[in-house]
């Protein structure tokens, strides 16, 4: 029988007059443990059945010590990282990083910078922090640490003259580009880019223009600039071409773009172009219309006219579905505004009609088909604002900011190759690049002690979308 000394004795009565609660002591090996007694229903047994919680020692002489809490989780030496989809993206971004590494010595920074966002977007504080998570963390060696990631934008957006040498290596030969122009929203009340302008969303924040040039030839981003934000399209696309070295080229641009001035640039430097006309433009003849003859676009019959003029030749197209579409709009505001008739059936005159102008050798039909195609850079603004997190900055120098969409143009690049791959399974219209990265994230790598990896186990849906672009993600 074990028996317990006054001191340790008296201790443990004031504990439980203390604790309100059944308190015991368990003498082992000559010390005294204090244990919290209680009990909880067995439903099994149907009877109350006792549990105890260690709560601490006393020593000979009535010392209690409490139990020590744990202050930190105990450490792994088993890791484990996101593996396929950052394997996937950094192969889809070596092309460019092949070429950064004559430009700049932070090549490696922007390429793991664009990749956490496409992957997962995050701010600049929590660049390091997301990149850790990836396989390619441990392998790749780069310094991104807040303050370095803020000095290298800095620095490559100051750096804006190798940018046009890039891009001209992007650009196939004889490429065809479309080029358009979006407003981003900045929150920051000393940049200089930041001004009023016109935005479709009629936001009042101040703004700033971000320009991207779209290769048709390899379907993927080649380009892009800052402008600000009261600065009209027509001067960015000639501001765009007085750095452009390249001519033999040609422009898809929108009907913002239409200047018969810019024309004559474009007409001077040998640059081809398409560029859609205003209804109000003195070049489209008066209707009614005579029509040459008709096709097929997507099952949908278009019209159209062809006729010489001394900037190029004028296309006119007529797609009905959308007349009538069109028509149906005006009326609505005819009906609410009170218009009379005859101002309505001016005003429908033009209705579905596409004018364009060209001096692309190419069948009427071509011409329509690259005209709609122009598609791709406008999904190119959507994705740099949703996808890659992009529709907003609160960067406060002019050169971060550049800088800042430089590192977009990579992201969408990386973007874009995915879709082009989903485009080729013809798997774009039920599976997103959003998707494929996320399922992709659950492919893991894991590192023993030892340091040796094996793959952890893939989940159905993403070892489905693996086996997809398994032959783009290295397995060495």
């Amino acid at each position: 029988m074990n028996i317990i000394p006054v001191p340790v004795q008296n201790t443990l009565n004031k504990m439980k007059k203390i604790l309100q609660h059944n308190v015991e002591i368990h003498v082992i090996n000559g010390g005294f443990y204090v244990y919290r007694a209680s009990s909880i229903y067995d439903k099994e047994k149907k009877k109350p059945r006792k549990t105890t919680e260690y709560i601490g020692s006393i020593s000979k002489d009535g010392t209690f010590k409490p139990k020590k809490e744990l202050t930190t989780l105990p450490i792994s030496r088993r890791e484990i990282f996101e593996y396929a989809n950052g394997a996937l993206a950094y192969e889809c971004i070596k092309d460019v990083e092949v070429l950064l590494k004559e430009y700049t010595p932070f090549y490696r920074e922007l390429i793991a910078f664009s990749l956490v966002k496409v992957l997962d977007p995050k701010p600049i504080r929590l660049i390091s922090s997301r990149w850790e998570k990836l396989d390619l963390s441990k392998y790749y060696n780069v310094n991104l640490s807040p303050k370095h990631l803020g000095e290298v934008i800095h620095a490559i957006g100051s750096e804006v003259s190798w940018w046009y040498a890039l891009f001209t290596d992007l650009a196939a030969n004889d490429d065809l580009i479309f080029y358009d122009l979006t407003a981003i929203m900045t929150y920051s009340e000393s940049i200089k880019l930041a001004e009023k302008g016109y935005n479709a969303q009629k936001d009042k924040h101040d703004q700033i223009g971000v320009s991207i040039a779209f290769s048709t030839a390899n379907n993927l981003p080649i380009g892009c600039e800052v402008s600000y934000g009261s600065e009209r399209d027509i001067k960015t696309i000639k501001n765009f071409l007085a750095r452009f070295p390249k001519n033999n080229l040609g422009l898809i641009l929108d009907r913002g773009f239409a200047s018969v001035p810019l024309i004559q640039i474009l007409q001077a430097r040998g640059i081809r172009y398409l560029v859609p006309l205003k209804k109000n433009s003195t070049l489209i003849p008066q209707p009614p219309f005579q029509w040459d003859n008709a096709f097929f676009y997507r099952d949908r019959p278009i019209m159209y006219a062809v006729s010489p003029t001394e900037h190029g030749t004028l296309y006119l197209f007529k797609d009905p579905l959308l007349k009538g579409e069109r028509e149906a709009t005006l009326l609505k505001k005819v009906i609410k505004k009170g218009f009379n008739y005859q101002e309505y059936e001016k005003q429908c005159e033009l209705t579905g009609i596409i004018p364009l102008l060209s001096d692309l050798m190419m069948t009427p039909p071509e011409i329509f088909l690259h005209y709609k195609e122009r598609e791709d850079v406008e999904l190119a603004f959507e994705v740099l604002k949703n996808a890659i997190d992009s529709d907003k900055t609160y960067l406060q120098s002019p050169e971060s900011v550049r800088g800042y969409f430089f590192i977009s143009l990579l992201a969408l690049r990386i973007y874009f190759k995915i879709l082009k791959k989903l485009r080729i399974l013809n798997l774009n219209q039920i599976i997103s690049v959003e998707e494929v990265f996320f399922e992709l994230s659950k492919v893991e790598m894991i590192y023993d002690s030892n340091n040796r990896k094996s793959l952890a186990q893939i989940p159905k849906r993403a070892a489905d979308i693996f086996g997809y672009f398994e032959s783009d993600i290295p397995m060495g």
